[in-house]
């Protein structure tokens, strides 16, 4: 008798590996996926903290704009944008780099303040994700 597989056991086994192949290719299709949009939050949170220190350092006096005259900051119920390479050139934020390919450098965020409480001052800030390999995001 011979010694060996038949083809109906061959092809069982390369059926079985094929749905298991599948399997794992969707699993890390998903978590790269997951990977993404994760780093694509962190980077409206970032955006959102760059212009937090912004304002922070403004309102201190410890900045001022290129023309040489005072920073930005919003009037009550008015809002300013500040642009990535605008916090980028006075070192509150790094280069952004899109995880599908290219930079999210032109992304922005709206600031806008909503009233007055004593000295504080109440802001609400609206981050705008605009990247090469994405669709514009704004939370």
């Amino acid at each position: 008798m011979k010694k060996g597989f038949t083809l109906v056991e061959l092809l069982a086994v390369i059926i079985v590996l094929a749905i298991v192949l599948g399997i794992a290719i969707a699993a890390v299709t998903g978590a790269i996926g997951s990977g993404q949009n994760g780093v694509y939050k962190n980077y409206e949170t970032t955006l959102k903290s760059a212009a937090r220190n912004y304002l922070i350092e403004c309102l201190e006096g410890n900045i001022q704009n290129s023309s040489g005259g005072t920073c930005k900051i919003p009037s009550v119920g008015g809002s300013i944008v500040l642009k990535h390479q605008e916090l980028a050139n006075l070192d509150f934020i790094d280069n952004l780099t899109d995880p599908k390919g290219g930079t999210c450098n032109q992304s922005y965020v709206k600031v806008t303040r909503k009233s007055d409480v004593s000295t504080n001052l109440n802001f609400e800030y609206q981050a705008c994700l605009v990247c090469d390999n994405k669709k514009d995001t704004c939370s």
